[in-house]
């Protein structure tokens, strides 16, 4: 009897973390290895979808293979955009924001900030900074629910039934999105992307660079003016007015309005 009260109890520890909400910006339905079910990105949002990734990088770093797809398509937008996601009930939330820098490869090239029902909740984001190029990247936001307020980290705001997600636009280049769940539960709970292994997805990232036709092009016609081919990931940002003016836009984009430990 004993035994039995020990693993119900063990059983409840474990539990992870029930995702309620998610949709694959930029892309069509998916299923995650997890067992996640991803809505299509609706085609009323606003902003640009873009599967750039799904040409380009066929492999990406740090992702099983069934979810590549999940950073490979995006929406993007030349303005501030966002999802509005509404919340049932009371409780424990995370809310898990995918990106995936697709385009860039350097720091500094695109920078936004991300806001929950208008607070601050990442600065400065810079996906190639925190990840490199072709390699998943996660921010996780976890707030709580009680009554009419939500509160994540210091602060108490005003909760009426649902939450929005903002990307909202700097001086540097557009804000996007790849993919967004919505887990209730607590942040230790939810599933998370294996560490970064730097060496390792270096590697790939080169490899990435060196597969992409489009770099490749760039790099044939102008080599007076780029980095050594033993530093491909360093190659300086297309001179181009948006990053996207070459791909499809096939995929069908939810909503409006937007972290790591």
């Amino acid at each position: 009897m004993l035994l039995i009260l020990l693993l119900a109890l063990l059983d409840v520890g474990c539990e992870a973390a029930r995702a309620i909400w998610a949709v694959n910006a930029g892309g069509g339905a998916h299923r995650g290895v997890d067992g996640v079910v991803y809505g299509a990105d609706p085609s009323n949002m606003p902003g640009v979808t873009s599967d750039h990734g799904i040409h380009h990088l066929p492999l990406l770093a740090r992702v099983h293979p069934q979810d590549r797809i999940l950073y490979q398509t995006e929406r993007y937008n030349f303005d501030s955009f966002g999802y509005t996601i509404p919340v049932p009930q009371d409780g424990d939330y995370v809310l898990v924001l995918k990106f995936c820098e697709v385009y860039f490869q350097a720091s500094n090239q695109k920078v936004f900030d991300v806001r929950l029902n208008n607070q601050p909740v990442v600065v400065g984001l810079d996906i190639f900074n925190k990840a490199g190029h072709g390699t998943a990247h996660d921010e996780y936001v976890p707030f709580r629910i009680q009554g009419n307020a939500l509160f994540i980290r210091d602060y108490k705001l005003a909760f009426t039934g649902e939450i929005q997600v903002e990307f909202v636009k700097t001086p540097y280049d557009n804000p996007k999105i790849n993919a967004i769940v919505l887990y209730e539960g607590k942040l230790a709970e939810v599933p998370k992307l294996p560490p970064l292994k730097k060496e390792q997805d270096e590697i790939v990232q080169e490899e990435l660079i060196q597969e992409d036709p489009i770099r490749s092009e760039e790099t044939e016609a102008d080599q007076s003016h780029t980095i050594p081919k033993q530093a491909p990931k360093k190659v300086s940002r297309p001179k181009k007015a948006s990053p996207y003016d070459e791909q499809d836009t096939q995929y069908w984009p939810i909503l409006i309005g937007i972290g790591v430990f």
